[in-house]
C-alpha cells in the first residue's frame, strides 16, 4: 500500500491507467513492458482527461456497498442486520471485534479496499494530476481551470473522508519524491486538515470562473459524476460542522465559525438555485415528493431536481439485499429500521412520540417514556398520523406495499406475508423493513430502486441549523428554527415552535437529522461526533403485531438485541492500520494510534 509513510511517486505508471482513458480513440504510446510515462499522458488532452477519471476512482460506492449489500445503517442504531445470526459483519462490529488489523465496516464491502489506502490513492492520484496540469495539452485555459478545481476538490473530498473516520491526517499538496524525508512529520489535529479543507473550498467558489466550474454537473449524461461547485459548498459545510463538534472541537474552529462557513455555504447554493425537492405527483397515486424523491434519479443539469448536490452512479440493490421476503429475487432483508428509529418519528401534529430528553425509563428500551404533551400517538394503533416521512422510509405492519394502491399491505404478523423471523434472513428480526430508495416494481427481472444521494441541500439546511444553534446562548436563534423548518414543511410537518431553549433546539435538531436523513450515512458519524455513542449504541428493539382475535391486532415491543459491545469511547474514532502505524513510529518515533486501540 502506498500511503503516507509509503508513497514513491512513480514516473510510470502501468497500463491499467488505460481502462480509465475512455475518451481515447487512439493508441496510447507505450514502451515495451506496457509502461506509459506521465509526459505522454498529460501531452494528451484525452488522455489527461483520462487521468482525471483516474482521481474519480477511489469514491466508495456508499449507499448499499458495505458487506453483504448492507448500508451503514446497520452498524448504528438504525437498523439490526438480519444476517447477524450468520456472524456478518455488523455483528462483528456489535461484538467488538474491531481492531487495528480488522475492520469490519470496510471488511467486505464493493470496493475490495479500506477506506486508508482508497482515499489516500485518490489522494496522490489528484496530487499528481494537479502536479501536471498547468503544462498539460488542454483544449482551453478555461478548461484547465475547471479541471484543476475538480481535482482540488476531489483531493479536500478525499482528506474529509479520511478525518471523518481517522482524526488528523498529514496534509500533502504535491507528489512526494521517493527520498521525502518523513522523519519530521507530526499529526495534525483534525481542526488543521478541516480548516485546509474549508480553505480550498472557499477559493473554488470564489475564485474559479463560472466558466470553469459551474453550479450544474454539465447538460449531458457523459458528464454525471462530476465535481461541481456545489460538493465545494457541502464539503466546506460539513467540514466545519465536524470540526466544531464535541469529538473533535479543540478550539480552532469555534461554533461561531462553524456557523459562518454552514450559512455561506447554504446561501451560496440558494442564490444558485438550489431549492427542496418539491415535484408532488397526482393525489390520486399516493406519493408525496419525499417519496418520489429517493427513489427517482437526478437530472445531471438541474431542471426537475434542484436538491440532489451529489448522487453516485451505482443504482441502489434494496430489492434484494434489504427487500420483502416476497419479493422475487430477495437474497436477505437486510438491515431491518429499529424501534428506536421508528420512535423517532413525530405525529402529524409536530409533537415527538416519546420525552426527547428521556425517550425510555428502562435500559432494554421496553418501557418508553412517552411524551405528555403528545395526544394524537396511539399505542394501539402506533402508524397512524405520523410523519409522512416514516411511511417513506420503512414498511410497517399494515403499510401499503405499493402506496398508490391501496389493496396490497405489507404485514408482519405470525400469519402476514413478511412475519418476523429469528431464523430466515429473508424475513425481519424487528418487524420493520426498508422502503427508502426502493421501488416496489423490483425485482430479480428489472431493478427500479434509487441511487444512493451522497450530499443534497437538506444537509446543508440542517448543518447550518446545527451550528447557528450552538453558537448561540439563551433561546434557540431564529435562523436555526427556520432552516429546520424549510425542512420539515417540505415533509408535510407544521414548523417547530417559537419559543424553545438552546438546549431544546439542539434535540429537536438532532432527532430531525436523524429522519431526514436515515440510511443516508450520517448517524453513524453523528453519534460519535456528538459524543452519545455511550447513550444509543446499546439495544435494538422490535416491535410485534399479534392478532386479538377481534380482527384487529396489538403490538407488543420486545428486545432484538441487548449486547452490543462497541459503545466504549475508542468506538468514537477508527483504528489506523496496525501496518501504517508501526511504520509511522518506526520513521517519527511517535505512536499514531488512536486512543484506545
Amino acid at each position: 500500500m502506498q500511503t503516507i509513510m509509503n508513497r514513491t511517486y512513480m514516473k510510470y505508471f502501468h497500463a491499467l491507467l488505460a481502462v480509465y482513458l475512455l475518451a481515447s480513440c487512439t493508441k496510447m504510446p507505450e514502451y515495451a513492458d506496457g509502461r506509459v510515462s506521465y509526459e505522454e499522458v498529460f501531452d494528451s488532452y484525452k488522455k489527461t482527461a483520462g487521468y482525471l477519471n483516474l482521481c474519480y476512482t477511489k469514491i466508495q460506492p456508499y449507499g448499499s456497498s458495505y458487506a453483504g449489500g448492507g448500508f451503514l445503517a446497520g452498524y448504528s442504531d438504525e437498523a439490526y442486520q438480519a444476517s447477524e445470526i450468520n456472524n456478518s459483519m455488523e455483528q462483528q462490529w456489535h461484538r467488538g471485534l474491531l481492531t487495528p488489523f480488522f475492520n469490519p465496516v470496510e471488511s467486505g464491502n464493493s470496493n475490495n479496499t479500506n477506506w486508508w489506502t482508497g482515499n489516500f490513492e485518490g489522494i496522490r492520484y489528484c496530487n499528481v494530476f494537479l502536479e501536471n496540469i498547468d503544462s498539460a495539452a488542454v483544449a482551453s485555459q478555461t478548461i484547465r481551470a475547471g479541471y484543476k478545481a475538480q481535482a482540488r476538490l476531489l483531493r479536500a473530498f478525499y482528506y474529509l473522508q479520511l478525518i471523518k473516520r481517522y482524526g488528523g491526517v498529514p496534509v500533502y499538496t504535491k507528489p512526494l519524491p521517493v527520498n521525502y524525508d518523513y522523519s519530521g512529520e507530526k499529526r495534525p489535529s483534525f481542526s488543521e486538515v478541516a480548516l485546509f479543507i474549508i480553505e480550498e473550498c472557499d477559493d473554488v467558489l470564489k475564485n474559479v470562473p463560472d466558466a470553469a466550474m459551474g453550479w450544474i454537473q454539465g447538460e449531458t449524461e457523459f458528464q454525471r459524476g462530476m465535481f461541481y461547485k456545489a460538493v465545494a459548498a457541502v464539503l466546506k459545510s460539513q467540514a466545519a460542522l465536524y470540526a466544531a463538534s464535541p469529538l473533535w472541537n479543540d478550539g480552532s474552529v469555534t461554533w461561531e465559525m462553524a456557523a459562518g462557513y454552514t450559512r455561506e455555504a447554504l446561501t451560496i447554493c440558494l442564490q444558485n438555485g438550489f431549492k427542496l425537492y418539491d415535484v408532488t405527483p397526482p393525489v390520486t397515486n399516493g406519493y408525496d415528493a419525499f417519496d418520489i424523491y429517493f427513489r427517482t434519479r437526478s437530472d445531471v443539469n438541474r431542471v426537475r431536481d434542484k436538491e440532489t448536490i451529489f448522487e453516485l452512479n451505482q443504482r441502489l440493490q434494496v430489492y434484494n439485499y434489504n427487500g420483502l421476503p416476497f419479493t422475487a429475487g430477495i437474497v436477505s432483508s437486510g438491515d431491518n429500521p429499529s424501534q428506536e428509529l421508528v420512535d423517532a418519528f413525530e405525529t402529524i401534529d409536530g409533537q415527538p412520540v416519546l420525552d426527547p430528553a428521556r425517550p425510555y425509563l428502562d435500559n432494554d428500551h421496553l418501557q418508553p417514556n412517552y411524551n405528555s404533551a403528545n395526544t394524537l400517538y396511539n399505542p394501539a394503533d402506533p402508524f397512524a398520523k405520523r410523519d409522512p416521512r416514516l411511511r417513506a422510509s420503512i414498511y410497517y405492519h399494515g403499510a401499503a406495499f405499493n402506496l398508490g394502491s391501496a389493496g396490497s399491505k405489507v404485514t408482519m404478523d405470525a400469519n402476514g406475508n413478511a412475519p418476523i423471523s429469528a431464523t430466515d434472513i429473508r424475513n425481519t428480526r424487528t418487524g420493520y423493513y426498508l422502503r427508502k430508495f426502493s421501488n416496489f416494481t423490483s425485482d430479480r427481472n428489472s431493478n427500479n430502486d434509487g441511487f444512493f444521494k451522497l450530499y443534497r441541500l437538506a444537509e446543508l439546511y440542517l448543518n447550518f441549523a446545527e451550528a447557528a444553534n450552538e453558537a448561540a446562548s439563551g433561546s434557540a436563534p431564529q435562523e436555526a428554527i427556520d432552516a429546520v423548518n424549510a425542512v420539515r414543511i417540505r415533509a408535510g410537518m407544521p414548523a417547530l415552535p417559537q419559543a424553545l431553549s438552546k438546549e431544546a433546539m439542539r434535540l429537536r435538531i438532532r432527532n430531525e437529522r436523524r429522519i431526514e436523513l436515515a440510511w443516508e450515512e450520517h448517524r453513524f458519524y453523528d453519534l460519535r461526533r456528538w459524543k452519545i455513542l455511550n447513550d444509543n449504541g446499546k439495544v435494538v428493539t422490535g416491535m410485534r403485531p399479534v392478532a386479538n382475535g377481534s380482527g384487529g391486532f396489538t403490538y407488543q415491543r420486545f428486545l432484538v438485541k441487548n449486547d452490543r459491545a462497541a459503545f466504549a469511547d475508542k468506538y468514537l474514532i477508527f483504528p489506523l492500520p496496525a501496518n501504517e502505524v508501526t511504520k509511522l513510529q518506526k520513521i517519527t518515533g511517535d505512536n499514531w494510534q488512536n486512543p484506545g486501540w
